[in-house]
């Protein structure tokens, strides 16, 4: 049972716990304070009750009396009594007082530490994991936006048999810098995966294994400053024995490896499935060219891969480096602090070492941080490398075919010419004039869209359309002999449609809904009618 494995989700339980324990420490240092100035104010008294018996210490008779004896010799005791119990608060004042006040200030750096630190690795995950990711995917959404507006104008260039060349060198940049974002994004996805696993199954847990070390550790030394508490305040009445033994009892009973099992049990985090990282293929359905989770090794990204190759070599040869230095820094600190705690000669001196403990646990987070980067471009230099040696001495294989795309023109021009001169009543997204209810019903899957004749306007026509869960419903417009919805406008209604269609313009700006798929109505003939009923 420990942090690293129980509190992966607890980050605000233990900020409570570290302020709380925090707040415990100030009122033991507070008490301390007061059981100083206790002690010393009692001493004084003691010693003020001794100088005011000699005073009026009354003549000696002629005989020694044994009483006048035991009473003198109880001011004697008295009195040693109360340069004991002086040196006792200047003892208690020069050690656990003053060792207290260094441990609550290395206490609030141990905070201090644990919280920077898990912010960080907590952005950088998020960084990682989320934030990169989510901007190469809109990067790479933009750049295939982009590629596809390259290639139509490309096939309209080809149509008109004006600026092909210029067309196709602009189609090229376009799946250039698509493939090479591809690229980039395999590899973030690669190093955030990584990132993820490295995060949940080492960093996050060595930074509260760490944690939990550094509070038991402090545990530790309080421990040892209660007992040497207790030494220099025990007295030897037997009521304050009875009282001392209780304090006693209470101080042995403090154990570092069960201090912290009932937080753990009433703080555990919940069971947390690990959320996998994947490539988003929905990147590529407008694209056929790319495959998922693969380097694209071709004519446009050829000499990008090995620049990457290149550059990711010399940041793990950096990372490995650092990584041998701050390891070396480990085993030597480790040793310097061995050797300080052989020199303790109190078991309080054992705070004294806190602040180097400390620096230890925050050096072998940075190893841990290190090796996190290592495992990432380790894997990353590795699908690399592997796409170049698969490819040495080869050429890179051309990615664009622009004669196929060329010949895909005619036919799809044709296609588009056809349909839209249908008139609107053999338009297969036609269903006239149906109630609005049967329209909704008939709208399942986003994009879904059909035209109908308003049910209770004749001779006004409506587009209706189920987007982001909702069945939305546009009126054409009809004017200057042009239907439209907000933009360009057209001769006939099925132009409209086809335009919207063909090109996925929104229907409005402030809708932002793009017809998909259509609706095709189901035209019932007699023949199908089964008379028998």
């Amino acid at each position: 049972m420990g942090f690293g494995r129980e509190l992966r989700f607890s980050h605000d339980a233990l900020l409570k716990l570290q302020d709380w324990e925090l707040r415990l420490l100030e009122t033991v240092k507070k008490f301390m304070v007061l059981r100083i100035k206790s002690d010393k104010d009692y001493a004084s008294t003691l010693q003020n009750l001794c100088n005011q018996v000699d005073k009026e210490n009354a003549p000696q008779l002629d005989y020694i009396s044994n009483v006048s004896k035991s009473w003198l010799h109880m001011v004697q005791q008295t009195e040693q009594l109360s340069k004991i119990m002086k040196a006792h608060a200047e003892e208690l004042y020069a050690g656990p007082l003053q060792r207290l006040s260094i441990m609550i200030k290395d206490k609030q750096q141990v905070k201090k530490s644990y919280n920077s630190i898990h912010q960080q690795i907590e952005a950088e995950m998020c960084k990682v994991t989320k934030t990169e990711l989510e901007k190469l995917k809109s990067s790479y959404r933009q750049l295939t936006k982009e590629v596809n507006t390259a290639k139509e104008k490309f096939k309209e260039a080809v149509t008109k048999g004006k600026e092909t060349e210029k067309a196709r060198d602009r189609y090229d940049k376009a799946t250039m810098k698509l493939h090479t974002l591809h690229n980039q994004y395999v590899l973030a996805l690669k190093g955030a995966q990584l990132h993820q696993h490295q995060y949940y199954d080492s960093t996050l847990p060595l930074l509260l294994d760490s944690l939990q070390k550094m509070q038991e550790e402090m545990v530790i030394a309080l421990k040892a400053i209660f007992d040497e508490y207790c030494q220099i305040t025990s007295l030897v009445s037997e009521e304050i024995v009875a009282v001392h033994k209780e304090i006693e009892t209470c101080v042995q009973e403090i154990n570092p490896s069960t201090e912290y099992e009932n937080f753990i049990e009433k703080n555990r985090s919940p069971e947390h499935m690990e959320q996998d990282i994947e490539f988003d293929l929905s990147l590529l359905e407008d694209i056929e060219s790319l495959q998922a989770n693969e380097i694209m090794w071709n004519n446009l990204t050829a000499d990008s891969l090995n620049s990457m190759l290149k550059t990711a070599s010399e940041e793990l040869s950096q990372t490995q480096q650092s990584l041998l230095s701050k390891e070396e820094q480990l085993s030597e600190l480790e040793k310097k602090t061995e050797e300080s705690a052989s020199l303790c000669e109190k078991k309080s001196d054992i705070a004294l070492l806190l602040g180097q403990k400390q620096t230890l646990e925050e050096l072998k987070q940075t190893i841990q941080h290190l090796k996190c980067t290592e495992a990432k471009l380790s894997a990353q230099k590795e699908l690399l490398d592997q796409k170049v040696k698969e490819n040495e001495g080869k050429e890179p294989p051309p990615i664009v075919n622009y004669e196929e795309d060329a010949r895909s023109v005619s036919s799809m021009l044709l296609d588009v010419i056809s349909t839209s001169e249908k008139p609107l009543s053999d338009q297969d997204w036609y269903h006239g004039a149906i109630p609005r209810v049967e329209a909704q019903e008939l709208l399942k899957q986003q994009g879904d869209f059909l035209v109908r004749e308003s049910h209770g306007k004749p001779g006004e026509y409506v587009l209706s359309v189920f987007s982001d869960a909702q069945r939305r419903h546009f009126i054409i417009q009809f004017a200057d002999d042009q239907y439209r919805f907000e933009g360009t406008g057209f001769p006939t209604i099925p132009q409209l449609i086809e335009h919207h269609y063909t090109t996925k313009q929104v229907i409005t700006k402030k809708s932002g809904v793009v017809l998909l798929n259509p609706v095709v109505k189901v035209c019932l003939r007699i023949t199908d009618i089964d008379w028998s009923l």
